[in-house]
């Protein structure tokens, strides 16, 4: 490997050491993932990532001391630009919620293929935000049965920022939004980041969902489920 080759840090936080080493060995098949430290509870995650300041997070959300929903909610708001990757076993739907509501940048069941893992990490590193698709649908079927109030929300966005939010809902990259729009990537960034300020989103994931519960963009369950953000 070329040694400025910039390998993706890694932090896997779970209370069970055998997850913990499975994860480790997947990851370590990786070239460009490296594994920088395990936690077994949100404290540890919290302080191993105040020190090592991985690129992404793989948290777990039943921990024991203070959960995964808790622990990602302080680091995001700590480091807002630290991806999390919430990894577990249940599908129950108001864990899938507050965890996104807590900033996650991206959530997998465990019994996701290392190939999905690997992809989701990949992304969430560049700023993006992956959902397995069976939990996407349950997020935005009840997403589509919350109450709406556009109004509000369209008199503080731009026109260009809600194109840029609905080419985002839409599943695109921010390489495709700024081909799409012709302005480049960085111009993307600087946008989502108003975006985000204005509707008060940790993240890419939390923007769709509120732009979608106001009724500001429709997107199709079927294509939403084959690429998100």
């Amino acid at each position: 490997m070329d040694s400025q080759y910039k390998r993706l840090k890694v932090l896997i936080g779970d209370d069970h050491q055998v997850v913990r080493e499975g994860l480790r060995m997947i990851l370590g098949l990786r070239d460009d993932i490296q594994v920088v430290g395990e936690a077994s509870d949100g404290h540890e995650v919290i302080a191993l990532a105040e020190a090592l300041r991985p690129d992404v997070i793989l948290m777990d959300l039943r921990m024991s001391s203070m959960n995964g929903v808790e622990a990602t909610k302080h680091i995001k708001d700590l480091y807002p630009e630290m991806g999390v990757i919430v990894l577990t076993g249940f599908g129950n739907d108001e864990y899938v919620f507050q965890s996104l509501e807590a900033g996650a940048d991206g959530f997998l069941l465990k019994d996701a293929s290392p190939e999905e893992l690997t992809e989701a990490i990949r992304r969430v590193a560049q700023g993006e935000s992956m959902v397995t698709p069976s939990i996407l649908r349950r997020v935005l079927d009840r997403v589509y049965q919350s109450p709406q109030h556009p109004e509000e929300l369209v008199e503080h966005l731009t026109k260009r920022e809600l194109e840029i939010l609905a080419a985002l809902a839409q599943g695109m990259r921010n390489a495709e939004i700024a081909q799409e729009l012709h302005i480049t990537e960085r111009t993307v960034k600087t946008h989502l980041s108003h975006i985000f300020a204005k509707i008060q989103a940790r993240g890419r994931v939390e923007a769709i969902l509120y732009a979608l519960r106001e009724g500001l963009v429709e997107v199709p369950l079927t294509s939403t489920q084959s690429r998100m953000t």
